[in-house]
């Protein structure tokens, strides 16, 4: 570590080039805490010809802290680049979110670089996170527990991230020591300052700084140069499984939005659990980018969902998630979710009425219709034997007219055909028929007068079937549009 600075700065360019993939003439958001890792990659940004401006953002947790900003704005003002400045008071959010003042700090800070970079169409945010950065996160990942993308450590471009999905927060330093930082600095007359706050051993990652790593220089001085190395080896290794995790994704992704996620769980048992785990991670980072401590034990009930789910299955997940076995199905999505039905029928709203030669309109473009025929105008004598479930020809005889069409109610029972005259709970008919717990509420009803004649799409009623003595038939129709 410490090598020429014409060389380093040679990687550095090289890096911007094949791992940010950034664009010279775009415009960059460069953020400057004032210390000597931001101000050497904005100083390098700037002397290469990059179009960037240069964003603050004061904690407001040192009284001094306004000499930071001031260091940056200078910086700034000196190369007649546009300043962003942002405060906040992280004390107090970490007060009423009940966060570690460290994952406050982070919130706040993040959540103004990026909006502003989106206020001024930034094609990226860059940090000055360097070397020593990396091998800080990777033992901290490793001493709260993680799996390989943990201890890969950060990537050189991470794109969607916890606060945008379109614009990259970008690391170039990453293979850059924090004493070449320094060194580059000299070289440059830059003077940068030095946060006190870096050597307060109340926080978890400067613990590891100033205690821990040094420690374990005392068994191999070379410890930081290995832990990097390590890092860079998993991360591409991650990269690998990454792509056979997204060509696994695209085969067991039902469908997707902004709070739930559904898996074929077929499909996906067929994986080896090293795979269904990552599927598992990557529905909860569609759902809650950014989150740093996913556990063993959430990602091991999520991939335990893969096994062939018997009856409906809801369980807490993390984060505010949950998840859902369901027949061939995972979901995982948030509590309050309203998970689409849409290729189930479902009632709109109140019961409705319907009568011969007339149709009514339920969710998602299905429609129920009710028409009177005779029985010799059916396809074939044998219409008692109609094996099409999503209609129902029933004796008309029996029928009161008009037709409710209504959803389930409590205590509702059910005389299917086929039972011999026996009832049924209908929640229990459906659990039996495997209808999905999200569908049975509006699942549509018809029923003629307090008898239900026809479960919509599953079973009509005994008591209404066609029989040889049947002149006049009640044929339900349940169609579905475009």
């Amino acid at each position: 570590m410490g090598y020429n600075l014409a060389t380093m700065m040679g990687d550095v360019k090289k890096i911007l080039q094949d791992e940010c993939q950034l664009d010279i003439d775009k415009l960059i958001l460069v953020a400057v805490s004032g210390g000597p890792d931001s101000l050497c990659i904005a100083d390098y940004l700037h002397r290469e010809e990059y179009q960037i401006a240069i964003v603050h953002y004061d904690h407001n947790l040192r009284q001094d802290s306004a000499l930071d900003a001031n260091v940056a704005c200078q910086f700034a003002q000196v190369r007649g680049l546009r300043f962003i400045l942002g405060a906040g008071n992280v004390a107090q959010r970490a007060h009423e979110a009940h966060e570690t003042i460290e994952e406050a700090a982070r919130g706040e800070r993040y959540q103004f670089f990026f909006q502003a970079a989106g206020e001024i169409a930034a094609q990226a945010v860059i940090t000055g996170h360097t070397a020593d950065d990396q091998v800080e996160t990777v033992l901290m990942h490793f001493l709260r527990g993680s799996g390989l993308n943990g201890l890969g450590g950060m990537h050189y471009r991470w794109q969607p991230n916890a606060w945008h999905t379109e614009i990259p927060l970008v690391r170039p330093l990453l293979g850059v020591w924090r004493e070449d930082t320094l060194s580059y600095c000299r070289s440059r007359n830059l003077n940068p300052v030095s946060d006190p706050t870096n050597l307060d051993p109340a926080f978890f990652r400067n613990r590891l700084r100033l205690e821990l790593i040094p420690y374990l220089e005392t068994y191999n001085p070379s410890i930081r140069k290995l832990i990097w190395q390590t890092a860079e080896v998993l991360r591409k290794d991650g990269d690998i499984l990454d792509e056979r995790v997204g060509e696994a994704w695209a085969q067991v992704l039902l469908a997707q939005g902004e709070d739930y996620v559904c898996l074929d769980a077929n499909l996906g048992k067929v994986y080896s659990i090293g795979i269904q785990r990552r599927l598992v991670r990557r529905a909860i980072e569609h759902l809650r980018p950014g989150l740093r401590d996913i556990s063993f034990d959430a990602v091991e009930r999520g991939a335990a969902s893969f096994a062939p789910a018997t009856q409906f299955v809801e369980q807490d997940l993390i984060a505010g998630l949950k998840i859902i076995s369901e027949t061939g199905k995972m979901w995982l999505a948030e509590w309050d979710a309203e998970l689409p039905t849409n290729e189930w029928p479902q009632v709109v709203g109140d019961a409705e009425t319907l009568d011969g030669g007339s149709a009514i309109q339920l969710r998602h473009g299905w429609q129920l219709s009710a028409q009177i025929v005779d029985l010799m105008e059916l396809p074939s004598y044998s219409a008692y034997k109609n094996n099409d479930q999503n209609q129902a020809w029933l004796d008309n005889e029996h029928v009161r007219w008009p037709l409710v069409v209504r959803s389930r109610e409590e205590g509702d029972r059910f005389y299917p055909l086929g039972m011999r005259g026996h009832s049924q709970k209908l929640s229990d008919f459906m659990i039996n028929l495997k209808v999905p717990h999200r569908a049975r509420a509006h699942w549509p009803i018809v029923c003629s007068g307090d008898d239900i004649v026809w479960v919509a799409g599953l079973r009509p009623a005994n008591a209404y079937k066609i029989t040889p003595k049947t002149k006049q038939v009640l044929k339900l129709n349940l169609t579905k549009g475009d």
